[in-house]
């Protein structure tokens, strides 16, 4: 009897240790800073300033983001700010707010209990439908510092505060990729656009720093390029 309750102990015990070992594995320092130069071409714009803290449990994402020189007179700081747990399954945002647009925040507050977005902007205030593995746009670039890989293409549903929108992603491909920090082994994730779709939103993680993500690059629908490439990372 006592042989046979370890041997249910083990298969059941197992499988969740394992798990457990997976998830430690791919977590990140529990605190990163991540410097960023953020450029139009060969012209800089400014500098982001990131920040990100986990217990194992928990996490904040601080995203800033800094105009200098002749962009400082037309763009304002904008800092972003993202706070959740740590499943199994990634990353699962409570809060996100965005100061530093000139019609005040854009908030997003999720209600994982009821299924539910509040979606806080413009002196706006609505609730839509919340679905499950939704995240916010400053949560959406360290999802794979805790996930430890990343699929070849998934479905997400990302908000700003402003709306709730559904895109696809997409690895483009393993890359090496110029920086201050040297040459780095980076995996290229892109938004696959649809024949309407003239924005796009690309971010390479490395895969010698947690998956942590080092360029991201951001296209209007005028078909203009803004980069913002690493500088530093910190782990203090």
């Amino acid at each position: 009897m006592r042989r046979e309750t370890k041997r249910l102990a083990l298969r059941w015990l197992l499988p969740a240790m394992i798990l457990t070992a997976g998830m430690a594995q791919a977590m990140p320092p529990q605190h990163v800073e991540l410097s960023f130069e953020i450029r139009f071409g060969k012209l800089q714009l400014g500098v982001g300033e990131d920040r990100l803290e986990h217990d194992g449990k928990h996490y904040e994402v601080y995203n800033d983001t800094i105009p200098k020189g002749i962009a400082a007179i037309f763009i304002n700081d904008i800092r972003r700010e993202s706070k959740g747990s740590i499943t199994s399954t990634g990353l699962r945002p409570v809060s996100f707010i965005e100061h530093g647009r000139k019609n005040g925040i854009r908030a997003a507050e999720f209600d994982w209990s009821n299924n539910k977005l509040r979606l806080i902007h413009d002196e706006t205030n609505e609730i839509v439908d919340l679905p499950e593995g939704a995240i916010d746009q400053a949560s959406l670039p360290y999802a794979f510092a805790f996930a430890g890989k990343v699929p070849e293409s998934f479905t997400v549903h990302v908000t700003d505060g402003r709306r709730l929108a559904q895109y696809q992603y997409r690895i483009v491909g393993n890359e090496r990729i110029a920086s201050a920090l040297g040459e780095l082994e980076t995996i290229h994730i892109e938004k696959v656009r649809g024949p309407e779709d003239k924005r796009s939103f690309e971010f390479w993680v490395a895969t010698e720093h947690n998956y942590l993500p080092v360029q991201m690059r951001f296209t209007d629908k005028k078909g203009r390029r803004f980069d913002s490439v690493v500088t530093a990372i910190r782990y203090p």
